[in-house]
Order: C-alpha cells, then sequence, then structure tokens
C-alpha cells in the first residue's frame, strides 16, 4: 500500500479539495496523511477523518492574510517554521509519495525529493503569486514581490513528478486555464486537470420566495461588493433583492460596513461548516461570483468553486466573462456571465435569473475528477 503524504498550509477543517482527493486515493488503495497548518492553534492536533489521519501542526500564532509588508513578513515566518517542522518528521520516515497542495508548501517536496527516492506531486489550486497583490494591486513594490514568486515556483515545477491543476481550458477556442499557464512556462509537463467540483447529492430545496442574492465564501476582496450594492441600488422593481452572505474573511469588517451604510436587507452569516453550506445555498436564488481582476487570477483560469456548489443544488450563478469561468457557465449552462466592471449587465442579468425563477443541473461533479486523480498517480509509477 503507497503511503501519501499531502501537505496544506491550512488547518484542513475542512478544505473540500484536499480532503476529497485524500478520500479518493483511501479509496483507491493508497494510505494517505495529511499535514496541516494550524495557524491559529485552535483545533485538535491529532484527527482522522474518514479513514484519513489529519496531523495538525502548531508553530506559533501566524496570520491568515498579509493586509501589511509587517503581516506578510509573519505569514511567511510561520510557514518557514512549519515547513521546517514537517520536513523534518517527513525525513524520519519517508513516503512513497509526496503531494504538495499549492505553492507555499512545495519547498517541502522539493527538499525531501532531493535527499530520498520519493515522487513529488504538486497540486496547484490557485497562482500563489496573485495573492501578494491582494491586499493593493497596484502596488509597485508588490507587483516586484509577485514576480519574484512567480519565477520561483516556476523553477521548482520543473522538479516535479506530476503536476495537477484545479482548471484547463474546455475547448480549443475557450480561455486558457491553469493547466495552459504551466505549460507555457514549462513545456509540455506531466500534468492532468482535476477540478473542485462537488460531491453529488439529492438534497436540492425550491427556491425561496424572496429573491434573494447570495455569496458563500471566503470575503477577502471588498469591491466586488461595492459593485453588487450598485447593481441592487437602481433596481427598477420596488422590492429590492434580499442578500445572504456567509463567511469571513480579511475584508470581514469593510465588506459588513459596505452593506451597513446601505438600505439593502442583508442576513449575515459567519464562519461555517461544509454541512451548513446546502443549507445556506438554500436560501439563495442566485450566487454572486463575479470577481475583481486586477490581480490576475481570474484571467488566468482560476475556478471558483461557489458556481458549482451553486449548481449541486439548483442555484445558478453570476460570474466574470472573458475568462475560463465565463466559459464552463455558458457550456455547461450554469448560470450567466458579466463583465466585471458593468453594472448594468449586472443587474439585468440578476433580473433575467429573477424573470425566469432559473434552476440549474451540475452533470459533471466529483466523480469524474476522481477517476482523473486516480489515474495520474497510476500513471505516476508508484508501485501499486
Amino acid at each position: 500500500m503507497p503511503i501519501v503524504a499531502m501537505i496544506v498550509s491550512n488547518p484542513c477543517d475542512p478544505d473540500p479539495r484536499v480532503e476529497k482527493e485524500a478520500f479518493s486515493l483511501i479509496k483507491a488503495g493508497y494510505d494517505v496523511t495529511i499535514y496541516a497548518f494550524d495557524r491559529e492553534e485552535n483545533r485538535d492536533e491529532i484527527s482522522i477523518n474518514r479513514g484519513v489521519n489529519i496531523n495538525r501542526y502548531r508553530v506559533g500564532f501566524t496570520p491568515t492574510g498579509a493586509s501589511s509588508l509587517l503581516l506578510g513578513s509573519k505569514v511567511l515566518s510561520g510557514l518557514k517554521r512549519f515547513r521546517k517542522k514537517v520536513l523534518h518528521d517527513l525525513l524520519k520516515n519517508p513516503p512513497d509519495i509526496i503531494h504538495c497542495h499549492d505553492a507555499d508548501t512545495l519547498q517541502i517536496g522539493i527538499s525531501m525529493k532531493s535527499k530520498t527516492e520519493v515522487k513529488l506531486v504538486f497540486d496547484m489550486h490557485d497562482l500563489a503569486h496573485t495573492w501578494a497583490r491582494m491586499a493593493r494591486p497596484k502596488s509597485i513594490i508588490r507587483r516586484i514581490i509577485a514576480k519574484m514568486i512567480e519565477k520561483q515556483l516556476v523553477r521548482r515545477m520543473k522538479k516535479c513528478d506530476l503536476i495537477i491543476t484545479s482548471s484547463g481550458a474546455v475547448s480549443k477556442t475557450s480561455h486558457p486555464g491553469f493547466r495552459e499557464w504551466v505549460r507555457e512556462r514549462i513545456g509540455n509537463p506531466n500534468i492532468t486537470v482535476v477540478e473542485n467540483r462537488p460531491i453529488k447529492t439529492k438534497e436540492i430545496e425550491p427556491l425561496p420566495n424572496e429573491f434573494t442574492i447570495g455569496y458563500a465564501g471566503k470575503i477577502r476582496e471588498k469591491s466586488m461588493f461595492k459593485t453588487l450594492i450598485q447593481a441592487i441600488e437602481k433596481w427598477p422593481d420596488e422590492k429590492t433583492p434580499k442578500i445572504i452572505i456567509a463567511g469571513d474573511g480579511t475584508a470581514d469588517s469593510e465588506v459588513d460596513n459596505l452593506f451597513v451604510s446601505s438600505n439593502i436587507e442583508i442576513e449575515r452569516f459567519g464562519r461555517f461548516t461544509r454541512q451548513e453550506l446546502p443549507s445556506i445555498i438554500g436560501k439563495m436564488s442566485v450566487m454572486y461570483a463575479v470577481y475583481p481582476t486586477i490581480r490576475g487570477n481570474i484571467l488566468d483560469g482560476a475556478l471558483p468553486t461557489k458556481m458549482f456548489d451553486a449548481a449541486i443544488y439548483g442555484r445558478p450563478s453570476v460570474v466574470n466573462s472573458g475568462c475560463l469561468m465565463g466559459d464552463i457557465t455558458k457550456l455547461e449552462k450554469l448560470g450567466i456571465a458579466v463583465d466585471v466592471d458593468d453594472v448594468s449587465s449586472l443587474r439585468n442579468a440578476l433580473m433575467q435569473i429573477k424573470s425566469e425563477h432559473l434552476m440549474v443541473k451540475l452533470e459533471r461533479d466529483w466523480e469524474g475528477e476522481s477517476k482523473r486523480l486516480v489515474l495520474a498517480y497510476k500513471d505516476l509509477g508508484d508501485g501499486s
């Protein structure tokens, strides 16, 4: 039974993509342990979830965002201590495969590969360098830092035995995904796409009586909610839509203040569990997922899971046009894509969804992605 060490820089409490991949590999006969980073030091240090061991490391409280360069330095320092501790433990008893989720864990895999016979898998959920620009995307200093991170990632990817990306172009004419981003920089590596699609469900609630626009996820970017408020403030009907926002993040207080200053009815939830997500989405008529594009990840092929999570419960989404996210939404009839800067188009899309009482169906769920993951592992030559 091949032993897999999965590394992730969050507490995995939960991390649906990481856990789904681990469950799929367990089912296929692998022995999987997740090594997670408990930045806030308030989770169980050891837990077992459906046969997957989760070891959470504590190395001192570490922030989750980098709204300033000082906070950014604290994040980097915490990550360095986490990586050092995990590497120390893995070298004592090396796995057969090390599976690094996102760029901030990849150094562990590179070090392990240089000292052992381990196979190295890099799972690219997002473009790490774009996160350096999130708080101040126009900052010259942050652009320089982002470029340095990008160059470092490209060098490290060349040493991987398998690269998994969360997106890839869906046709010859569609916008590119992360698979194409990688290929453009390092040629033709061993690479496969595993989209973060949800597990199939039969629980689909009817639409709420009152038209309700929802958002469920991390709250990191204020500007997208400014656009939503502008669209609703000029709503032609006497009764404006209700808003539901669920989640927390670095822009929490800023977003809350935006809605306090408006006259829009809002129902607010904080951090939620995966088990609570169906009931939250059940309160929505449509998922709002139109992201700012200035830092680049959406235009390069990021696929926020909100549109998939909404669709598995029958809800349409409004998403960005001019990118892979919009192409998939159109191809699979999951909602409407609009220009990120066009408030009128956003308003019209929401009004169309309301007038049509639109519901959707997600035909492709996690099952197909799971099969692709396992096949890529088998082709890796892991001795199983």
